[in-house]
């Protein structure tokens, strides 16, 4: 962990409520795993902790956030404009871990795609995205993986299969029968629970990254401790034991 300074880049608006911000920092960041996050200081008064944000891009010297400005807080961070001075603490938790997979199949609903494309951008070998959104408004946030030919799903039927992305994925995952593969995915908690009955005929490994409310994002305050499996470590800090996750070591 490193406390990280900076001058904002940019801070646009990719669709309606989705934001991606860029970060010039001072000094060199430190490696960095696909699926780790940094805690965000949003510089006012009225906002005393630090809000936690996977990290969607990270160069030579610059990093970036994807985020959906869904409160106070990240109503603030969607305001600050470029050439602002801005505090970021990082890189925090457990990333995806890649096992040689013969495929990987990348599963990211709405915002969820934030948190995979860095992984995305860094994998190697054979790979499949499957990525899921309200309607066809929601695609702005992949545009710079078209290339990669998604599976795209919208809940309208706008763009793509009409419904959500974890019943599209049930109509494809015979295809990889008998292939090595693991899922690595990134969205709400709802989608998991839908993720994790799809799968339990299969048990097909799977990864996911969980979002949670955060105090320190240190491990320090167990304010975002999540329900487990194992019997010896019943609850598991997001923060430190996460963000992400064995799919079959949550309990959802």
């Amino acid at each position: 962990m490193k406390h990280i300074l900076g001058k904002i880049l940019e801070n646009i608006e990719l669709t309606e409520k989705h934001f991606l911000l860029t970060v010039k920092v001072k000094a060199k960041i430190p490696d960095v795993v696909p699926g780790q996050f940094v805690m965000v200081m949003i510089d006012d008064k009225k906002v005393f902790l630090r809000r936690p944000f996977t990290l969607y891009k990270v160069g030579e010297d610059t990093i970036s956030i994807m985020y959906k400005v869904r409160g106070f807080g990240t109503n603030l961070l969607s305001r600050m404009k470029k050439g602002r001075e801005i505090s970021l603490l990082g890189p925090l938790g457990r990333g995806f871990a890649l096992r040689n997979r013969d495929l990987y199949v990348i599963v990211a609903g709405g915002i969820g795609i934030a948190g995979v494309n860095l992984l995305i951008e860094r994998m190697k070998g054979r790979f499949q995205i499957f990525y899921g959104t309200s309607s066809s408004k929601g695609l702005a946030l992949i545009r710079n993986l078209i290339s990669h030919d998604p599976i795209i799903a919208t809940m309208d039927g706008s763009f793509g299969y009409k419904g959500d992305i974890i019943s599209c994925l049930s109509q494809h995952i015979h295809y990889f029968s008998g292939v090595d593969f693991e899922i690595l995915a990134c969205g709400p908690k709802d989608m998991y629970v839908s993720l994790k009955n799809v799968l339990v005929t299969y048990r097909v490994p799977c990864q996911v990254l969980w979002e949670e409310k955060m105090g320190c994002g240190m491990g320090l305050c167990f304010g975002c401790a999540v329900k487990t499996e194992n019997a010896e470590h019943p609850m598991k800090r997001v923060c430190l034991e996460g963000p992400v996750f064995d799919l079959w070591d949550l309990s959802l």
